[in-house]
């Protein structure tokens, strides 16, 4: 009776161990992703600051608008793609199930969210290209409005990316999820023997 006792615990105890590993790999795996996306971000971003900066310098009408927003959208980018990165550094990996399961859910919320708003900036960059028919300045608009759909659009992707590289990611936690059994009267976990 004894041993039969202490090999279900050995067997329990190895479970929960091989289950918290598996949490910590994949908490783990999922700030990696994070980190490199906002590097990506990040090095988009100091790409429109550089050649903004030059654009706007070496430019004018429409072209230098254009310039002049990229190093905006740069700069607001750069703020975004640091603190991303400084709070995927930073994000716990030491999780429980639970806050596995939430932190992943709201990742792929965020970047869903984000998608939405990027087809906002697509179409405000619309709106500023037609409303430049009707400016005395069209090249502000039409300059702006150029620069926000490029970057509306490559924000687009990125976040789409984002989230379907997040989805696969998150299907790892589901198997986790699916190893578990619960039962009105009993809590169990399946182990596949392969």
């Amino acid at each position: 009776m004894k041993l039969s006792f202490l090999l279900i615990l050995s067997i329990a105890i190895n479970c929960q161990i091989h289950a918290q590993n598996n949490l910590l790999v994949f908490n783990q795996e999922q700030s990696k992703i994070n980190k490199r996306a906002f590097i990506v971000l990040g090095s988009w971003s100091v790409a429109n600051i550089i050649t903004g900066l030059a654009g706007q310098s070496n430019s004018n009408g429409q072209t230098r608008y254009f310039h002049q927003m990229n190093l905006i959208w740069g700069s607001v980018n750069l703020i975004i793609a640091g603190s991303g990165y400084i709070g995927a550094k930073r994000r716990a990996t030491d999780l429980s199930l639970s806050g596995s399961l939430k932190q992943q859910t709201n990742i792929e919320k965020t970047f869903l969210f984000n998608a939405g708003i990027d087809l906002a900036y697509l179409a405000t960059g619309a709106y500023f290209i037609e409303r430049g028919k009707n400016q005395d300045n069209p090249d502000k608009f039409r300059g702006y409005g150029k620069s926000i759909l490029i970057q509306g659009g490559a924000l687009l992707i990125f976040d789409a990316i984002m989230y379907a590289t997040h989805l696969q990611h998150g299907k790892k936690i589901w198997k986790v999820m699916n190893s578990l059994q619960a039962g009105p009267n009993s809590f169990g976990l399946n182990l596949s023997l392969k």
